[in-house]
């Protein structure tokens, strides 16, 4: 599978390609990896029935994108036609409506839905592991996590099943896997990308958006989901002049080697005349108390009759969660709008003084699956707290957040996370793309 869309188009051009070889190429690939567990359904007789339509539109000079004729997968809870959804759960999910918008939007465009992808059980942990559908395994090694909730989404590019994929982000389940598998994701602001048609987790926080193996390639994905131009400038004219640093909310919630190359990135994009500024947004390291209730209250919401009717169709871990959740006080709801209020006024205060803010996007690579807790700086850490806390602030406030991949640490990726102010999509990506740049050559 050619890497990025850009090599998928010259692919296409010079005739190495069509868009019926690469789908073939992809139903291959996922009975090489079948290994890893990313399929939750597979399409392969439509696809290839699409994927030739789309080789004959070429052939008569029609390409309706850059992702015309391209193979992409679709996290298991968004609705496609022809396709079941069943969001990682045996639980019955409610009423989804018709095909989603952001789906219908990626077929209009050209793409080919090759699979619906694992994911963790209602999209309610970050792990990517299941015990009803199985464990979505890390490319990079198969004894470790994926990440979640978009598992599936981030293992299927990483493995180079497909050259991107559409995943969802509520605390970080379109960044955290793509840190652990070592692409780009990207969660645009919120509201950007339309969620009709997709199973809610926490409906004031969630996200659509791309996985892919480039920041580039990120942004041709958005636009195609948000159905709107999101223009960018040259490469060379997009180097932030300020970058915040919130040294004091990460005090203590990396890993020691996590640190040190994060450091090291730092010190090279100093040299490079990036001017680093050390930030403290009050209230960003209360984040996930403050969420917590938000998510819960939500959830059960969301699958108040699946609660009704059988409890047990849930596995123990979210069953708590949900049952928790059905019991929220309207006052504990209310208090986390308040928070989320105060901590989006201080973002965007903070913002006003920055291009973007930087920091790791997970705090280690990825950890053995069964992981429940993690070494860190300040010790032992529970393994949600741990992963959550450096993603879930820009979620919940609903600003732009892109994770990068910037090397590895013993054979495993790790992965730098930018954030701006929220509707600034385009600056994110832009600095993002100028970022890439500058690992790729060493920074």
């Amino acid at each position: 599978m050619p890497r990025t869309l850009t090599d998928i188009a010259d692919a296409f051009a010079i005739g190495n390609a069509t868009p019926t070889s690469l789908t073939q190429q992809s139903l291959r690939a996922f009975d090489a990896h079948a290994a890893l567990n990313v399929a939750a359904f597979r399409a392969d007789e439509s696809a290839l029935e699409l994927a030739e339509r789309l080789t004959n539109e070429l052939r008569h000079g029609c390409r309706r994108s850059l992702i015309h004729g391209v193979p992409i997968t679709v996290k298991d809870l968004f609705v496609v036609d022809g396709m079941p959804t069943r969001g990682g759960t045996r639980a019955l999910l409610p009423d989804l409506g018709g095909e989603s918008s952001a789906v219908a939007r990626l077929k209009a465009a050209g793409a080919v839905i090759v699979a619906k992808t694992n994911m963790h059980e209602i999209a309610a942990g970050v792990s990517g592991e299941n015990q009803w559908t199985g464990d979505v395994c890390n490319p990079h090694d198969p004894a470790r996590q994926a990440g979640g909730s978009s598992s599936g989404s981030a293992a299927s590019v990483a493995a180079h099943i497909v050259a991107a994929a559409l995943g969802s982000d509520t605390a970080g389940s379109i960044r955290v896997p793509a840190a652990f598998c070592g692409v780009v994701g990207f969660k645009p602001s919120f509201g950007l990308i339309p969620l009709d048609g997709a199973l809610a987790l926490c409906w004031s926080c969630d996200h659509g958006g791309p996985l892919a193996n480039s920041v580039a390639d990120a942004h041709v994905l958005t636009e195609v989901l948000a159905a709107r131009a999101i223009p960018l400038r040259p490469t060379a004219q997009c180097a932030p002049v300020r970058l915040g640093v919130p040294r004091h909310f990460l005090e203590g919630w990396l890993s020691a080697n996590v640190r040190r190359r994060f450091d090291v990135l730092l010190t090279a994009l100093a040299k490079s005349g990036v001017v680093l500024i050390d930030i403290d947004v009050d209230g960003m390291g209360d984040a996930l108390d403050s969420y917590a209730p938000l998510r819960a209250a939500e959830s059960a919401q969301v699958h108040h009759a699946a609660l009704a009717r059988n409890a047990e169709d849930f596995s123990p871990a979210v069953r708590e969660r949900l049952l928790a959740g059905r019991d929220m006080s309207l006052t504990a709801y209310l208090e986390a709008l308040r928070a989320r209020a105060r901590l989006t006024h201080e973002m965007a205060r903070t913002f006003g003084d920055i291009d973007a803010m930087i920091l790791p996007t997970a705090p280690l690579p990825a950890p053995l699956r069964g992981s429940t807790q993690v070494d860190l700086e300040r010790g032992a850490t529970e393994h949600r707290a741990a992963f959550v806390r450096l993603t879930l602030p820009f979620s919940f406030t609903g600003v732009p957040a892109l994770a990068v991949p910037f090397g590895a640490i013993d054979g495993m990726p790790i992965s730098v996370q930018l954030a701006g102010p929220i509707g600034a999509d385009a600056r994110v990506l832009e600095i993002g793309r100028w970022l890439e740049q500058q690992i790729e050559a060493g920074a």
